[in-house]
């Protein structure tokens, strides 16, 4: 999905989620029970390219061919280099207005502390330029977890929203433990609809929520390979 502004009441509080992530993570909630159960799905991931760097930071860093994803979060990030100084590289479709953009970034983090997971920045390793986010989404109002990408100017046209989007879902799948999350397509997005088929998601009902980004909504659902059947449509909520 192309990038959306965050509306002026979607600056509150954003729910917790219980999601379940590995001990490498400084994150809410986790439950002990589930500890260690999970990793079993970490050598499918690093046979497909998707690695983790430093697992004793609090952030996760997922590296990718091309890419390396980050947390805005991480004080070794300069959001403010990357999204908000003047010169920066501009969101596609962004509002033109920079109030909207800080609240906006300011969210992105903050989603990031009360989760424990949230957009990634997709740094190109070649240079060190930020060229979008993607990553898994989940503020107050949505239905459930969104797999979420927004490229910025400089990284159209080169397969990075689908590297990332696959090294986000490796690690999910994999190294966070989840069983399924979906994204939010508009239906005249041609292009999200086809990049959501390129990491193997499958077109569920239409959908209508009260913050929804966009009108003529559908979700595409994401789940493991060896996921199928009924319980390919469950979701991770319960």
């Amino acid at each position: 999905m192309s990038f959306h502004q965050i509306s002026g009441n979607q600056y509150g509080a954003i729910a917790a989620a219980a999601c379940r992530l590995t001990e490498n993570y400084a994150v809410s909630p986790i439950l002990p029970s589930w500890m260690g159960e999970i990793h079993a799905g970490r050598p499918s991931a690093r046979a497909e390219g998707y690695t983790m760097t430093d697992v004793r930071k609090p952030y996760p860093r997922l590296v990718s061919k091309r890419l390396m994803l980050i947390s805005p979060a991480d004080p070794e990030f300069d959001a403010n280099a990357a999204f908000l100084n003047p010169g920066a590289a501009r969101f596609i479709d962004a509002a033109e207005d920079p109030d909207s953009l800080w609240w906006s970034i300011a969210t992105i983090i903050g989603h990031w502390h009360l989760h424990g997971y949230g957009l990634f920045a997709v740094v190109e390793r070649s240079t060190g330029q930020t060229v979008g986010l993607v990553g898994p989404w989940f503020p107050k109002g949505w239905p459930e977890p969104e797999l979420s990408w927004h490229l910025m100017e400089n990284g159209q046209g080169k397969g990075y929203a689908s590297e990332a989007a696959q090294a986000v879902l490796s690690w999910l799948f994999g190294e966070a433990g989840w069983e399924s999350i979906v994204s939010y397509v508009p239906e005249e997005n041609d292009a999200s609809i086809a990049l959501a088929r390129r990491v193997g998601a499958q077109p569920e009902k239409p959908v209508s929520f009260r913050l929804q980004p966009a009108p003529n909504i559908r979700a595409w659902r994401h789940v493991p390979p060896h996921v199928s059947g009924p319980q390919a449509a469950r979701g991770l909520l319960h």
